[in-house]
């Protein structure tokens, strides 16, 4: 005959669960948490939905472009990683940005307008950059091969 289990079988059996469900949760964040950063090379935007949408594009060799469709660009310059997702940014002009990575997208900090934007990764599309159609100029490392 089947032996029934008293209360505190129950409860030990239940704690049990618990704990195993939470070292396997723990293990994961743990995992996420220490996973590197994703490659920063890509396009940004702070709106795609609206033709007022900043773009940001990092080409992953120390250059970088924001500009809107409407505007143009706003700034073409250089990129420098100071590790653990960490950017110092300089425009051709002189203007000075930091920016800081998280897996979703990028924080860009404005050091003349004191201001902080985020800047969602759009999706990528194999090695090409998203550039729309913009007015004026655009810096030659974003011109398509010919």
């Amino acid at each position: 005959m089947r032996q029934k289990l008293t209360a505190s079988q129950w409860a030990i059996l239940v704690l049990g669960a618990g704990l195993m469900i939470s070292l396997i949760t723990n293990l994961y964040l743990f995992q996420q948490r220490n996973a590197p950063l994703p490659h920063l090379r890509g396009t940004y935007c702070t709106n795609a939905s609206l033709p007022g949408g900043v773009y940001l594009i990092f080409d992953g060799q120390g250059r970088f472009c924001r500009y809107t469709q409407t505007e143009g660009v706003l700034d073409d310059g250089t990129c420098q990683d100071l590790g653990e997702g960490r950017y110092t940014l300089r425009s051709e002009e002189g203007r000075g940005f930091g920016a800081v990575q998280n897996r979703d997208g990028v924080y860009l900090f404005d050091g003349e307008e004191q201001d902080v934007s985020f800047f969602p990764k759009l999706k990528e599309f194999g090695g090409a950059y998203m550039l729309f159609g913009i007015p004026g100029e655009y810096p030659d490392w974003l011109r398509p091969p010919a």
